[in-house]
């Protein structure tokens, strides 16, 4: 199994928070510790940029491709809304009204 490299798991991470903030039904953070055998902390910390063992990269590399793996055919979002502001057009996802394009 080829494991991800820290970038790729930062990104991979980064995109699954901002799923889960648009509303997505999506495994939770701990869910993904829990299933590498890590502390939910940790994908945190690879999220801000610090660097984790080998064996932490191993584990959370092969648990994000099973949760891929799990929820490869869920809709990506849930609501869309497009706003137009004094500042121009705005397309969001999610209940939360989080802005993606402005």
């Amino acid at each position: 199994m080829d494991v991800l490299s820290l970038a790729q798991l930062r990104l991979a991470l980064k995109t699954h928070q901002k799923r889960i903030r648009a509303g997505g039904n999506l495994p939770t953070f701990k869910a993904i510790a829990d299933l590498a055998g890590v502390h939910r902390d940790t994908l945190y910390a690879l999220i801000d940029g610090d660097r984790i063992s080998i064996r932490s990269q191993y584990a959370i590399s092969k648990a994000i491709k099973e949760v891929d793996a799990q929820i490869a055919y869920q809709t990506k979002t849930k609501v869309m809304s497009f706003d137009l502001t004094a500042a121009g057009p705005k397309l969001s996802f999610g209940i939360n009204k989080l802005n993606i394009f402005s």
